[in-house]
């Protein structure tokens, strides 16, 4: 056979990574995760499969199609118009050139150099000859075409002429005149690809004949500046691009509402961009898989159910330990995906995502508690925001917002009945009006159709929820507050038998129950599973009610003539009875336990006293006097002990002070915890200390709650020496 690893006590090593203990537990919930991951991607996976419209723009429809829910869309067509005439509204950016004016300026003044060297220079070597011959000797012709050589302005020869044959100082005047209006136009912005030169040109042209000068030297100077004028804004092809890009960018694109069965594409009609904008939007069209995507939302969804299980493990950890309650937890969620996955079929979609989430909220809080179905509300609206579609912020919010009112309202105090009127009206309103608050400030219409549908759909899910628990309450293995309402009922069954059979026990439960329920509220345990337990903790005793002191009455008590071992059996076999009955009459398996470990092990003191004083403590066995068991194993079921035992001796008290019942309290708590009986449940000193103020209060209240008149006192005062030691007795059986 194969050795098994052991460490020094026997156990099996088991690999710890991270602090995790690697066990049967751990794969159990690490397979819980996983399975719950992947059937939620397949619920919601089926957003990224192809759907069956395949229109293309300009295609012919061949079938009308109507929108299966409201929803807002891109309008392409419309965006990209609002941004090309964004893009217009820029002008072009032009960079400044200043230094054109000096460029100008010397143009001007190298055209009237030019003709003063040609006019005095010598003329020009003839058939590559070295003679040079006077300037008297060139013809105009000759020196007019030397001039168009030697400037790069393309003047007439008219102008050139003027330039040649002018005197000096008329020239000076002309230069100067140039020079002058030109300046006075490159002090203007002219800007390259625009009519902004050709302007300045005809400024120019008009200022010249302003001048007082011959027509003709005013034609020269308005060619001569006109035609050295150039440009001083080069136009910036890259800033701009980049205006007209930020111009674009700052441009929201159009968005659109189209309604519930509203028609997308008529039959016949020629598909338009808008038409596919709004399939698109409605996830109706057939894009190809995106891979990348898929395995996004595969770890999205690992992601939430990871964070989930570390609340639960964290602040739930009995919920956390059970497996059923984990697998309602993880069939909740997925259940809330499919449904939402479901709901998309029809126009009120997002008025039964809200029925929807709201009726798993409401049975996770009946179930499970409040807080946990507030988180779960948390992670079901995420859930839904990955269904709808464009990932709908709006349903986001109102799924969250409803979900975790109503596991408020479902959870509040009152009969079943109230409890489903009040919880389907107040969702149902509630429904409505967070989703009319969260699409006005998302600016979506909402028709009064999904109004009247969220309303609706809030008044059904509370009644769901209702029946839903009743049908999972024992196979998940709690207990809701709506079961323990109607057991705490005076008008059950089996109290009312109580309350007729054994009236003495019915009385002492219903004093347990007093003492016990504000100690539990005191420590945090359920206070309403506390008053049910101590109601019903003495049933057994309905199998031999007499047997019991609280119910003789003042007749004759048959333990006189049994044997204190068999005194002591009938006395034990009341916890055993109680709890087979309580199994038969189908009690919850909470309050069941709280029966079966009221007593715990504790000692049938009476009787074994008896026995020893009759047969010598040597020859007494005096686990033959104790209770079965087991001890108790919950708060509850501790508080029940508790309360029990308090009460039973606090009958022996008679007009107590104050420090008389702290000291009987303290008594009693005190054996309790030496004899081991609290050993197995989870209270804490603290929570010991909490309950013993608690109980020391109300027992106060009960012995004071009454006026008594002198001659009550003095009887009570006569009877206290001969009923002490009757109460004593009836205390310790």
């Amino acid at each position: 056979m194969r050795r098994r690893n052991r460490n020094g006590n026997g156990s099996r090593h088991r690999p710890v990574v991270l602090g995790v203990t690697l066990d049967t537990f751990f794969y159990t919930r690490a397979a819980m995760a996983v399975g719950t991951s992947l059937l939620l991607f397949v619920a919601l996976s089926t957003r990224w499969l192809p759907e069956t419209v395949t229109l293309e723009l300009g295609q012919e429809a061949r079938r009308t199609i109507y929108a299966p829910r409201s929803v807002t869309y891109t309008d392409t067509e419309a965006t990209r118009q609002r941004r090309a005439r964004a893009a217009e509204a820029v002008p072009d950016q032009y960079e400044s050139f200043p230094e054109t004016s000096d460029l100008v300026e010397q143009t001007i003044n190298d055209v009237f150099t030019a003709a003063e060297t040609v006019r005095t220079g010598p003329a020009p070597l003839r058939d590559g000859g070295a003679q040079e011959q006077p300037a008297q000797e060139r013809t105009i012709d000759e020196m007019v075409s030397e001039l168009r050589d030697r400037i790069e302005m393309d003047l007439d020869d008219e102008d050139l002429r003027l330039l040649l044959t002018a005197s000096p100082n008329v020239l000076d005047r002309l230069r100067r005149d140039a020079q002058a209006l030109a300046a006075i136009q490159m002090q203007a912005e002219i800007r390259e690809n625009t009519d902004d030169l050709e302007e300045a040109k005809q400024a120019i042209r008009a200022a010249a004949k302003e001048l007082p000068i011959q027509a003709r030297y005013q034609q020269l100077v308005a060619d001569v500046a006109a035609k050295a004028l150039r440009p001083n804004q080069r136009y910036d092809e890259q800033e701009t691009r980049r205006e007209r890009n930020e111009a674009v960018s700052a441009v929201e694109p159009v968005r659109r509402q189209i309604q519930a069965n509203d028609v997308v594409v008529a039959a016949g009609e020629t598909v338009t961009q808008q038409h596919i904008d709004k399939l698109k939007a409605l996830g109706l069209m057939a894009p190809t898989v995106d891979f990348t995507q898929v395995l996004s939302l595969l770890a999205l969804l690992t992601v939430i159910v990871l964070a989930f299980g570390a609340y639960v493990a964290r602040f739930k950890p009995e919920v956390w330990r059970s497996d059923r309650q984990m697998l309602l937890l993880c069939a909740v969620l997925v259940l809330g995906a499919a449904g939402f996955r479901i709901a998309l079929q029809w126009s009120v979609y997002a008025a039964i995502t809200l029925g929807v989430s709201t009726a798993l909220a409401m049975i996770v809080a009946m179930l499970l508690g409040m807080r946990l179905a507030i988180v779960l509300s948390a992670t079901i609206g995420l859930l839904a925001g990955l269904v709808a579609t464009g990932s709908d912020a709006r349903l986001v919010i109102a799924t969250i917002l409803c979900s975790s009112f109503a596991s408020w309202a479902i959870t509040s105090a009152g009969g079943k009945g109230l409890t489903i009127a009040r919880a389907a009206g107040l969702v149902g309103m509630a429904n409505a009006v967070v989703f009319v608050i969260t699409s006005d400030v998302f600016r979506l219409q909402i028709a009064s159709t999904q109004v009247i549908a969220s309303v609706i759909a809030g008044l059904i899910s509370a009644s769901l929820a209702v029946v839903a628990v009743m049908a999972f309450e024992r196979v998940v293995g709690v207990v809701t507050s709506l079961r323990l309402l109607e057991l705490a009922n005076p008008n059950e069954p089996i109290l009312h038998r109580l309350l007729t059979e054994a009236p003495g026990s019915y009385q002492s439960s219903v004093m347990v129950a007093n003492l016990a329920e504000p100690a539990a509220e005191e420590i945090g345990a359920n206070a309403l599973l506390v008053r049910v337990g101590a109601m019903y903790h003495d049933i057994g005793k309905l199998k031999r009610p007499y047997f019991f002191i609280e119910n003789q009455f003042g007749e004759e008590n048959p333990h006189e003539k049994l044997k204190p071992h068999l005194s002591a059996l009938t006395l034990i076999a009341h916890a055993r009875d109680g709890y087979e009955l309580a199994k038969e009459i189908g009690l919850p398996d909470q309050v069941a336990d709280i029966i079966r470990q009221h007593h715990g092990t504790s000692l049938a003191t009476y009787p074994y006293h008896l026995a020893v004083e009759q047969e010598g403590e040597e020859n007494v066995n005096e686990s033959d006097f104790r209770y079965p068991g087991p001890k108790p194993q919950t708060r509850e079921a501790a508080l029940v002990m508790l309360a029990d035992s308090v009460e039973a001796a606090a009958r022996t008290l008679v007009n107590p002070t104050h420090d008389q019942i702290e000291q009987l309290v303290d008594s009693i708590i005190d054996a309790k915890v030496e004899d081991g009986q609290l050993d197995e449940s989870p209270l804490t000193f603290a929570d010991l200390k909490a309950i013993r103020k608690s109980f020391v209060s109300t027992l106060h209240g009960m012995f004071h709650q009454r006026l008594k008149y002198p001659d009550q006192e003095d009887e009570e005062d006569r009877s206290a020496v001969e009923t002490e030691a009757d109460l004593e007795r009836s205390a310790r059986t």
